[in-house]
């Protein structure tokens, strides 16, 4: 199908760096703390082809290098959240969006589950497509993908797997600025090594979305999720998942210099060296701007987590951040922070406190 010329070629490209201070970069009880030096770039790119196909892509890479003070480790790097290909093309009433996106984290304090280790590096790469067809009253969206995860390190090749998904969900446009529909889904976890057990999981849900008003909008999703495990791993984890998934957010514009955005949630994740573990988390992260040029960010969270298995932990984590960005310039920005995690369990040597400080200069091109 040809439909014209397509449009301008753009690009948004920033690079950033600064200094961090962790006072327990292992998560131990007893804890290693170092200064670090942290840098990254991002990229991203924007290409009408033509009138009714469109490229994207978005890419940020970082690299945290310790400068003293921790052992065993000297940097992990990071490929983030949101870092994606996309090529959109449309016919008619159908969007075909096929997408290529990676996430590279060797953050340990990203994965509630981990701790007393300095690095534990996972990468996952998605690849896919979604259909949407647009039938006025009901919006179709079909999506197939493949996806693949492996860790960073030999010593935890045990969680390196492929996964094939099936989603279908039905859209029914209520306004506006609300939507509700049902969705439903089909997955599979084959691991590359007999440790982990493989795994199904099918979930069938409702969910929706609205603006309450002009400065209020609600989003939520509940279902069921069944998840079977073969055993064919060499962990002692023989237990299944059968239980509700479910989020609910607030978002709340609450002046023209302060918002703030609640959310709950319950799921359910692959584990490490058991079949999986639930986590619950209510999030708060307020946003004040305009405050002296000043932009700052606090975002809090409290986690709940029940690990499966006969030796599974439950135990809760608290986290808490302060973020202040401010330009310096045209293309110029400063950002300085400091965060605190909290982990209480009653295992022997699994709880922990981190408390980092930092400071960022970012300047866009």
């Amino acid at each position: 199908m040809h439909d014209g010329e397509g449009g301008t070629l753009t690009f948004t490209n920033a690079i950033y760096g600064g200094l961090e201070y962790n006072d327990n970069a292992t998560l131990s009880e007893s804890g290693e703390g170092g200064l670090a030096l942290r840098a990254g770039f991002t990229t991203g790119i924007r290409y009408p082809v033509s009138k009714s196909n469109e490229l994207k892509f978005d890419i940020t890479v970082e690299r945290l290098t310790y400068l003293s003070g921790v052992s065993g480790t000297e940097d992990y790097s990071s490929l983030l959240p949101g870092s994606e290909t996309t090529f959109t093309v449309y016919a008619g009433p159908v969007r075909v969006r096929n997408f290529l996106r990676a996430e590279l984290s060797e953050d340990p304090v990203q994965t509630p589950v981990i701790n007393n280790t300095a690095r534990f590096g996972r990468f996952n790469g998605y690849l896919g497509s979604q259909i949407d067809w647009d039938m006025n009253r009901v919006i179709w969206q079909l999506t197939g993908s493949v996806g693949r995860q492996f860790a960073t390190e030999s010593a935890n090749s045990q969680i390196d797997y492929w996964t094939y998904g099936l989603g279908l969900r039905a859209v029914f446009p209520m306004g506006p600025s609300t939507s509700g529909g049902i969705s439903t889904s089909y997955a599979t976890n084959e691991y590359d090594l007999n440790i982990q057990n493989a795994s199904v999981t099918r979930t069938v849900g409702v969910f929706g979305q609205t603006a309450l008003t002009r400065k209020i909008s609600l989003d939520a999703a509940v279902g069921v999720q069944l998840t079977s495990y073969d055993q064919s791993g060499s962990i002692l984890d023989q237990d299944d998942y059968s239980g509700i998934y479910g989020s609910v957010g607030l978002s709340h514009q609450v002046r023209k210099n302060f918002s703030y955005a609640l959310r709950l949630r319950h799921d359910i994740d692959e584990g490490y060296g058991t079949n999986f573990y639930q986590i619950t988390e209510v999030s708060f992260t307020p946003k004040i701007s305009s405050v002296a040029r000043w932009e700052i960010v606090m975002p809090i969270s409290l986690q709940w987590v029940d690990v499966s298995g006969p030796t599974g932990d439950t135990f809760t984590r608290f986290g808490i951040g302060v973020e202040a960005r401010r330009p310096l310039g045209r293309k110029l920005d400063l950002s300085v922070g400091i965060s605190r995690y909290e982990k209480f369990t009653d295992l022997v040597g699994e709880s922990y406190e981190q408390q980092r400080i930092y400071f960022s200069v970012r300047y866009n091109f």
